[in-house]
């Protein structure tokens, strides 16, 4: 993991004044290739990642090489073996998150929200974990956090990355979509109106996120 300076991060998180919903531009995040980073490209990796890349939000979430196994209607029907037979055992680290899903996957289907939401956070920690994270407990330092908005236990809508200013200060976002610069200090993580927020605690940063935050000067 990387981590900012306390100076960035006041940056970042200023204590005083205002943080507008659409934040500040990251200076020179609009050149090619990253301004064409999606959401989550930016929260789970800092770089333009293609949607088909092994771990990226969109192959995990939605394709037939991901975790689910769908019906017809893109429906979870349940967990993909391929995919978990191959990351239980190149990343042993995110075994705890395969149990939790299949321990939870029939009630989810079932409809049980408590177990929707179990497997809700499961699948954000085991997607972070794939792309290099370090999760921290769930009440771990709250320094760097990432966050996800959803319409459903099973999908994604938006990713942000949550940075925390010195002395347990104010948190502010740092976030973009496809083809927009990265947006600074922004008071919210975009798509509020998206009945579901996961916000999972994560040690620091990626080299290539810190790199791109570290031009705010």
């Amino acid at each position: 993991m990387t981590y900012l300076s306390e100076a960035q991060r006041n940056l970042l998180a200023p204590a005083y004044g205002n943080h507008p919903r659409d934040g500040a531009t990251v200076p020179t995040s609009n050149q090619e290739p990253f301004v064409n980073a999606a959401c989550w490209g930016w929260a789970l990796t800092g770089e333009y990642e293609h949607a088909d890349n092994a771990y990226t939000a969109v192959t995990i979430y939605n394709s037939a090489n991901g975790a689910f196994v769908f019906d017809d209607e893109q429906v979870p029907i349940g967990l993909n073996a391929e995919f978990f037979g191959i990351t239980d055992v190149i990343f042993p680290q995110t075994i705890p998150y395969h149990q939790a899903l299949q321990d939870n996957l029939a009630d989810a289907l079932a409809g049980h929200a408590d177990a929707q939401d179990t497997c809700r956070i499961a699948l954000m920690k085991l997607t972070a974990t794939l792309n290099g994270h370090t999760i921290l407990a769930d009440d771990g330092s709250e320094i760097y956090t990432m966050v996800m908005k959803s319409s459903s236990w099973y999908g994604w809508d938006h990713w942000s990355l949550g940075i925390q200013g010195v002395g347990g200060g104010v948190i502010t976002y740092q976030q973009k979509v496809n083809g927009t610069p990265l947006q600074y200090n922004c008071g919210v993580t975009w798509d509020e109106h998206q009945p579901l927020e996961t916000v999972i605690r994560i040690d620091g940063l990626l080299q290539e996120q810190v790199r791109m935050l570290n031009r705010v000067v």
